[in-house]
């Protein structure tokens, strides 16, 4: 998922001018990106352990992102630990949830539960930061939790209809909302001190520390038996999903007002469910194109002020 706070560091300054077109294109091109993950994950977890793909990939990420560590502004100390904990909710915890559901959730689901993030910031604000919470943003947050009932339980509540491991696996994607909504609280202060790529190469760098030990707990693991296709699979999920993306949305909200930048992750389980019927060959079913709708529904209502 995407940082959707602006750049408000006076000390950083975008390069390039380029064309609002340009920039409107690059937030087009991340959440596309963004949205075939949910398809090439479940296609890598056939050959690798799905803490091992998260490190990997982020280790790639961190290489790419390694000449923005250098921060034009000093990092205090108490920002050197937020920014370990950006790296554990927004890179650790969200991509081993991720990865863990993506065993047993379909891809149009997990993108479709992915897409509650806003709904868990909302209510991360309101415990954390004693925010309000608006009428109309507590009917999106029943909305969309009642969609995410129809998609998991595809309009069955009975017991023997409905698969255990597929539910299991749709919570867990779900619970990625609360740790991107936790990293969003703990970015938001760093982001108007400080570059966003600067923040992104910290972040990324000390997630993939943390997911280390997750991956060697997956060990041993036979690397030559990983075929070239799964290996070009890690290196789209690294260079081109986690930090070319990543970069892309980060640099377009210099030009573009965030607000605006947002609207583009409604079109994240869109484009993942076309995705997914051409690759599997299988439209989605009626109650999670249903449930799919009342979630982005929900989602819109609760990320309105």
């Amino acid at each position: 998922m995407p940082e959707a706070q602006p750049v408000t560091s006076p000390k950083w300054h975008p390069p390039g001018k380029g064309t609002t077109a340009a920039y409107h294109l690059g937030l087009f091109g991340a959440v596309a990106i963004w949205a075939s993950t949910f398809i090439n994950i479940k296609v890598v977890l056939l050959q690798f352990p799905p803490n091992t793909i998260a490190f990997l990939r982020f280790l790639l990420a961190g290489a790419a992102l390694s000449p923005y560590l250098r921060s034009p502004v000093a990092i205090g100390r108490r920002d050197q630990w937020r920014l370990c904990a950006c790296g554990l909710t927004g890179v650790t915890l969200y991509n081993f949830l991720q990865n863990q559901g993506l065993r047993w959730a379909g891809s149009t689901d997990a993108a479709i539960m992915a897409s509650m993030a806003p709904v868990f910031l909302a209510l991360g604000a309101w415990l954390l930061l004693r925010e309000r919470i608006a009428g109309v943003q507590a009917a999106g947050i029943v909305i969309a939790l009642a969609g995410s009932v129809l998609v998991v339980t595809a309009g069955t509540f009975s017991g023997v209809a409905l698969n255990p491991l597929r539910i299991y696996g749709d919570v867990l994607v779900m619970l990625t909302g609360a740790a991107w909504a936790v990293y969003s609280i703990l970015a938001k202060s760093l982001l108007a001190r400080y570059p966003a790529p600067t923040v992104l190469a910290w972040s990324t760098l000390t997630g993939t520390l943390f997911l280390l030990p997750l991956a060697l707990a997956e060990m041993p693991f036979d690397f030559h038996a990983v075929t070239l296709s799964g290996w070009l699979n890690i290196l789209y999920l690294g260079l081109a999903a986690s930090a070319l993306a990543y970069l892309a949305w980060n640099l377009a909200l210099t030009r573009v007002r965030a607000v605006t930048a947002a609207a583009y992750i409604y079109l994240i389980p869109v484009l993942t469910a076309g995705m997914a019927a051409i690759y599997y060959h299988q439209p989605p079913g009626l109650f999670v194109v249903i449930g799919g709708l009342t979630v982005l529904a929900g989602t819109y209502l609760t990320g309105r002020s």
